[in-house]
Order: C-alpha cells, then sequence, then structure tokens
C-alpha cells in the first residue's frame, strides 16, 4: 500500500504508537509511506522535507495549522491554499490517506477524497475539544478556549463523517461519538506498548534525582489542568503516614503546569516527597522509571470527557511488570479486570489510598501482577498485533471503496 499519513505530531516524532506501528512495522511488511508531520519550533514557516526510515517527510509551517482559517478556506473552495499543496506531492499515487485528529489536515483530506477517489481514514485519540470546552467552564482557560472547542467539535464531526472510516480510541469514545451523531463507520483502534525482552535494572532514576526513599509511585503523561493531578497530592498525604514513599511525576510538555503542581504540592506539604523530571523523550530513562517504580499510577477523573480516553501510560506501566492504580474509566476498568494487571478504583482519595497501600504491602502481589500484565500486553496490545489490526482495516477501506 502507498499510505499518506497526515498527522499530529511533530518531526523528529517520538511517539511510540507512530513509530512502532508505521515507521518500523508497516515499512517492514513493504508498504510505501508519506508523512505529514508539524513543526517543533511554532514559529517555523517553512516547508522541509527529511527522510525517516526510508519514508519521506514534509513538514510544514506552523500557519498549515489554523483550523479555523482553514475551515473558511474549505467551505469557500480555497483550502488549496494550505502549505499542504505547496508541496511537491504527487496525491494521485496513494491508496489511502489517514488522518490523526488534525482539523486543518482533516479539511484537506476531505478535498483530496473527493478530488482524487481516495479512501480516506480519519483517527480519533482524543477529544480535544471537548476538553478546551470544559477547562473553559473550570477556569483554568478563558472564552477564547471556549469558542475554539465549540467550533473544533463542529470540524471534528464533518471531517469525521466525510471519511470513510472513523478509528476512536476506545469503545467508550467510540459509543460518545455514535451518541452525538457520527454516522461514519467506526472501528475502534486502541493503543499498545512494547515489550522489552528484559526488564531494566538500573536505577537511574533514583541515581539522578536523589531519591532515597523505600517505595516508589510513578505518574507519567500530561499535566494539564483538566487532569487534576492535585489528586494525588491528597493521596500521598495520607500514605506518607505509614510508608516512607516518593511520587515522582514525569512529562508535563508545558513548564507552566509543572510549575502550578510543585506549588499545589508544596501547599499541600509533601514537595519534599514529590520529584518532577519534565519532559522525557529517551527511551531508555523512561523504562528504567517505570521498572524502578512499585505502582503505576493512572487517576483519569471519572466525571469528565477524558473518561474516554485510553491512557497510554496504563500499557506502559503493564509493559515493564509495574502493578497499576488507576481510576475506573472504561478502557482502563477493561484493561485491569481482564490482565488481573492493577486495580481500578473509584476516583477518590481512600480508594487510591487502599488500593496502593494493598499493594505496596504485597512484594509478592506487585510481583504477580507485573507478571500478568507483560502477558497481557505481550498477547493482546504490543505493536505487532496492533500493525496487523492497522494494516486489516485499510484493506478493508481501500477493497470497500473500490466496490462502491
Amino acid at each position: 500500500m502507498k499510505l499518506l499519513l497526515l498527522v499530529d505530531w511533530s518531526y523528529p516524532c517520538d511517539h511510540q504508537f507512530l513509530t512502532e506501528v508505521y515507521a518500523k512495522n508497516f515499512i517492514d511488511k513493504g508498504h510505501e509511506l508519506t508523512w505529514v508531520m508539524r513543526p517543533q519550533d511554532p514559529n517555523h514557516q517553512t516547508i522541509e522535507y527529511k527522510n525517516w526510515n526510508d519514508s519521506e517527510v514534509y513538514i510544514l509551517p506552523s500557519s498549515a495549522y489554523n483550523p479555523g482559517r482553514d475551515a473558511a478556506r474549505f467551505f469557500t473552495g480555497r483550502i488549496q491554499s494550505n502549505p499542504l499543496f505547496k508541496t511537491d506531492i504527487d496525491f494521485t499515487k496513494f491508496d489511502l490517506v489517514h488522518v490523526r485528529n488534525d482539523l486543518s489536515m482533516g479539511l484537506a483530506a476531505c478535498y483530496l477524497a473527493n478530488e482524487f477517489e481516495l479512501p480516506y481514514v480519519h483517527q480519533i485519540s482524543h477529544l480535544k475539544a471537548n476538553s478546551l470546552i470544559e477547562e473553559a467552564k473550570q477556569g483554568f482557560n478563558g472564552r477564547t478556549s471556549w469558542i475554539k472547542g465549540h467550533l473544533g467539535k463542529k470540524l471534528r464531526r464533518y471531517v469525521a463523517n466525510s471519511s470513510d472510516m472513523v478509528l476512536p480510541i476506545s469503545d467508550a469514545m467510540k459509543r460518545y461519538l455514535q451518541n452525538n451523531s457520527y454516522t461514519t463507520p467506526m472501528q475502534t483502534l486502541p493503543t499498545g506498548a512494547e515489550v522489552v525482552g528484559d526488564i531494566p535494572t538500573e536505577n537511574i532514576l533514583r541515581e539522578k534525582y536523589g531519591i532515597d526513599e523505600e517505595y516508589v509511585l510513578l505518574y507519567m503523561g500530561s499535566m494539564s489542568p483538566s487532569r487534576k493531578l492535585e489528586f494525588l497530592f491528597d493521596v500521598l498525604n495520607v500514605l506518607e503516614i505509614d510508608y516512607d514513599v516518593n511520587l515522582v511525576m514525569v512529562g508535563g510538555r508545558l513548564k507552566s503546569n509543572r510549575e502550578r503542581l510543585k506549588q499545589a504540592a508544596n501547599k499541600k506539604g509533601v514537595s519534599d516527597i514529590v520529584k518532577f523530571t519534565g519532559w522525557v523523550s529517551d527511551r531508555v530513562q523512561i523504562q528504567s522509571a517505570i521498572a524502578t517504580a512499585d505502582v503505576g499510577l493512572s487517576p483519569l477523573p471519572t466525571d469528565s470527557v477524558l473518561s474516554t480516553n485510553a491512557p497510554i501510560k496504563t500499557l506502559e506501566y503493564m509493559s515493564l511488570g509495574t502493578p497499576v492504580v488507576a481510576s475506573t474509566t472504561p478502557d482502563q476498568q477493561d484493561v485491569l479486570k481482564t490482565s488481573r494487571a492493577g486495580l481500578a478504583v473509584d476516583y477518590k482519595v481512600k480508594s487510591f489510598v487502599d488500593a496502593i497501600d494493598e499493594l505496596l504491602s504485597s512484594e509478592e502481589r506487585r510481583n504477580r501482577m507485573g507478571k500478568r500484565g507483560r502477558d497481557y500486553i505481550r498477547n493482546n496490545r504490543n505493536f505487532g498485533v496492533l500493525s496487523d489490526l492497522v494494516e486489516d482495516i485499510y484493506n478493508q477501506v481501500i477493497r470497500e471503496n473500490k466496490n462502491e
């Protein structure tokens, strides 16, 4: 297959799904990929060409990613003004175009699908527009965020309903979309994790950040206000009464989010047992951090649109044998119930404290859960399994498109 991938990620790419499924496995399967990616620098204003594992990569200027402007262009017949169409890409050669989340590229794909009769698949890995609206309502962002959110919801539904197949990240998201006027056929495309052969034994995390407490709890991922991660500091306040414990917070691309949480930890009186690493892209360091942790945490609020997410952090903890305590969002609850690799509990301080206590009090139980987690990822959510699933979906869409 010759695939055009319009993704919401910058180059160089450190996204595990994109790297493992496409840049590695799809190339090994003999498919030909052309990538279109965002620039890392928001002030970048030229089109650049790169090569990634024998695949062409086009890095567009930041001006290519303005959904409001591109909506005006699209609905007045001027979407070709987007910088995507200033590249030398031959759009006639592709068997399928795949868009991951991005609305500007979704509008471009609508044009390509109509102009060149290209099968079009639209992947939705998170409901960003809904999150913008929630954060505005909660006072984290202003009215601009609220407006962008509502515009984003309308555009997302339009581009998704213009595609041949929608790929939500979870069954919960699929149900949400179907209940909100999404009419295109859907198939859940979950995320996954890499199962490494040998679990790292080096204590890079402890050495680098001077952690000498007996137990390490780990949170990894986004630190946006909508995650309400101050919740973990309340949990830690109770746990430290009985346990010598440190909470390590890995991730948080925006420094402002990390600083906000540092201030919150200080107010809660736990700043001396919380470590912030900042954003980490080095896989060796990430894997070492997970392997060092005694328990991995994934406390998504269950009364939020975030409950439709399928957090990769849960799977990455499991892939390295670290037991998980997570909130009862549908995907996390299903994964942990099926795998028996952790505990999915109510999004309440006492529930998290009790679950973590249950695991910290028994090394034997932690080890059993860790082994089950690795087995589950190896058999169900490794990138080889997901590569085959994506390939089957593409073949189905291409076949059905030819039969129309």
